[in-house]
């Protein structure tokens, strides 16, 4: 996915990833994730830049979980080129110049069971740190469903911000944000590209939109702009 720069203000938060989850027996309190993208967050960090980001819970974030390290959870492993949190540089405010983009991958180690995060910045990925299985209830033992698109926050009537590129899907490739080289990876560590479309859920097509998986890509985002 291509990364982005957006002049935010406290109160707004525009985000873009991967989410693993297991809506356990349907109560929200047994709700397992793991979300791993990059996202740009001032209330957070303290500025606007993109960063890459992690997030977890085993309990629909009544009690447990936390954003990167803010509390214990991720494990970081030793030598990984970025850690949850960090900024991701260089990224450049025009979408027809050169877009940085970021390849993760998210996978189940088959012998200890723990969720392993992999990052690569205009390169394969490598390993960056994981979750240990014993974080979770659900997901200690098998992810149900899995997501991946852009998210917005704003405060009630402040004007919502920009979803990837800021560019609507109708723009184009090369203006508008993308997913590429979608993949599923099945228990004995193989991938596969996501070649059919699935659900999407757009909450407002006036202010972002998405386009239909085709070849494992797809085009998403908008300028936002819009009041609650």
């Amino acid at each position: 996915m291509g990364v982005y720069n957006h002049k935010l203000t406290f109160g707004q938060w525009s985000s873009a990833g991967i989410w693993v989850y297991h809506d356990g027996d349907g109560v929200k309190s047994s709700y397992n994730s793991i979300t791993v993208g990059w996202h740009i967050y001032p209330e957070h960090y303290g500025d606007s830049h993109p960063h890459f980001y992690t997030k977890w819970t085993r309990d629909g974030h009544d009690e447990t979980g936390c954003f990167n390290m803010d509390c214990p959870g991720f494990v970081r492993v030793n030598g990984a080129v970025i850690a949850p949190g960090d900024a991701i540089r260089p990224v450049f405010d025009v979408p027809d110049g050169f877009i940085p983009k970021i390849t993760l991958r998210v996978l189940k180690d088959k012998t200890s069971g723990d969720w392993w995060v992999y990052y690569g910045l205009n390169n394969v990925p490598t390993g960056v740190g994981y979750f240990p299985r014993s974080l979770f209830t659900y997901l200690a033992h098998e992810a149900k469903q899995m997501g991946f698109g852009g998210a917005v926050v704003a405060k009630l009537q402040d004007p919502t911000p920009p979803m990837g590129s800021g560019y609507f899907p109708h723009d184009g490739q090369g203006r508008a944000a993308a997913f590429t080289d979608l993949r599923i990876i099945d228990q004995e560590g193989k991938s596969k590209p996501i070649m059919v479309d699935l659900p999407k859920h757009v909450t407002d097509e006036k202010c972002y939109t998405i386009t239909p998986i085709n070849n494992g890509e797809f085009l998403y985002g908008g300028p936002g702009n819009c009041m609650k």
